[in-house]
């Protein structure tokens, strides 16, 4: 890393600390930093979600109510890590939290609810339906890492599990893309002849 970059990064990580300031403080001037954090951060939440879910207005609504959530949530926000780190770490509980909602009302009813987010359309070998058969605990930290470049220290403190945890989710979801991705591939070529 050069001079120049680590002196943008620590200017840029100084700009943040200094918005979650005045966002704390309060008021207008503090209205204005939030709104001012959460726009700057909205492109990365909305990139995870899309990853996540593989459908486009589902993580649209996921990515507003994780912002409707850092606005009420803000004063909790221990500056331990980089705001977007935060804002994930509160998406990533609702998103869990939604999808055990959704398993007991399958289970009080006896059948699926239709969701869009489990089946985008395409017969080929396809990672994004692969990675949305993956369960949601080895999912999120699949895409944190390999799509959002976190490191396995960040991935551990955003999801609240130790980095053994981690670093063993990841290589069990690793392996079972690859599975399903090889299993999907022998059937393409069995059905096509080639």
């Amino acid at each position: 890393m050069g001079e120049v970059e680590i002196r943008i990064k620590t200017g840029a990580q100084l700009r943040e600390k200094e918005l979650i300031k005045a966002a704390l403080a309060g008021g207008k001037s503090g209205e204005e930093a939030l709104a001012a954090l959460l726009q700057a951060n909205y492109r990365i939440v909305l990139g995870y979600f899309l990853k996540l879910t593989q459908d486009p207005e589902l993580a649209k609504d996921l990515t507003q109510e994780t912002m409707v959530r850092a606005i009420k949530n803000l004063r909790k926000y221990r500056g331990e890590g980089k705001f977007s780190s935060w804002l994930i770490a509160i998406g990533s509980n609702f998103y869990r939290d939604e999808l055990r909602k959704q398993k007991t009302a399958e289970k009080i009813t006896g059948r699926q609810l239709p969701a869009s987010a489990k089946q985008p359309a395409a017969e080929a070998v396809d990672i994004k339906r692969a990675l949305l058969e993956l369960p949601a605990e080895k999912r999120i930290p699949l895409i944190l890492k390999y799509y959002h470049d976190y490191s396995y220290q960040e991935i551990a403190a955003v999801l609240k599990i130790p980095v053994g945890t981690v670093r063993s989710r990841l290589h069990s979801a690793v392996r079972q893309l690859r599975e399903q991705l090889v299993e999907e591939s022998a059937g393409t070529h069995r059905r096509t002849g080639y």
